[in-house]
């Protein structure tokens, strides 16, 4: 297991250094630093751009999603991570990128992250999944105008090699964590492939 972990962080170390982006993050701190749980390692090894979070940087607990807006669970799972994280003083939900689904699923991943470089990710992703309905080009440019974007700077960003880079980077973390599909979610340390209803979360939060 030990082995598997350092190829795995190893792998990741190289794919860095070639996408050439910002991340607070070295192999040793990755590999032999104890002192920080894997999955808020994991998250040390995105730029701020290819996290959408919600609650205090400094929270006890941190429940991390891999998702896909064309994910229904995901959909299902929004507003009750929303009110779980509402709820509490002590947690924070980050809201990770992995695109699985279709072509337009990497298209409204890459507009999300090209929304938070805007400052405007939360707002973004929560009207996407507050939508009524399937998600059509028309509710997409509401979505856009409801977020306040600039939706030039939008086109630019989205389809620039930076962009491109932190969504391989994050699709890489969910298939290196074991997120075969969506939702996928960390409790902390504990990680669950799957939808999970807002009574086990709490539990598992306790």
């Amino acid at each position: 297991m030990r082995f598997y972990i350092y190829l795995f962080f190893t792998v990741l170390f190289f794919s860095l250094m070639n996408v050439s982006i910002k991340a607070e993050i070295t192999i040793n701190k990755l590999i032999f630093d104890d002192s920080k749980a894997y999955h808020l390692k994991m998250l040390d090894a995105l730029p701020e751009a290819g996290k959408i979070e919600m609650g205090p940087k400094n929270a006890k607990h941190t429940i991390i999603e891999f998702f896909d807006y064309f994910c229904g669970y995901c959909k299902k799972m929004h507003p009750e991570l929303i009110s779980i994280v509402e709820s509490r003083e002590d947690l924070r939900v980050v809201f990770l990128q992995h695109p699985i689904l279709n072509e337009s699923s990497t298209v409204l991943a890459k507009m999300a992250i090209a929304a938070t470089m805007q400052g405007k990710g939360f707002e973004f992703h929560h009207s996407l999944f507050s939508m009524e309905g399937s998600i059509t080009n028309e509710n997409v440019l509401d979505s856009i105008k409801e977020s306040k974007l600039d939706n030039d700077q939008l086109s630019i960003d989205m389809n620039s090699d930076e962009v491109e880079k932190i969504l391989k980077l994050s699709s890489f973390l969910a298939g290196g964590s074991g997120a075969r599909g969506t939702p996928s979610i960390f409790i902390n340390e504990i990680f669950s492939p799957g939808y999970l209803p807002p009574d086990r979360i709490e539990n598992l939060l306790k």
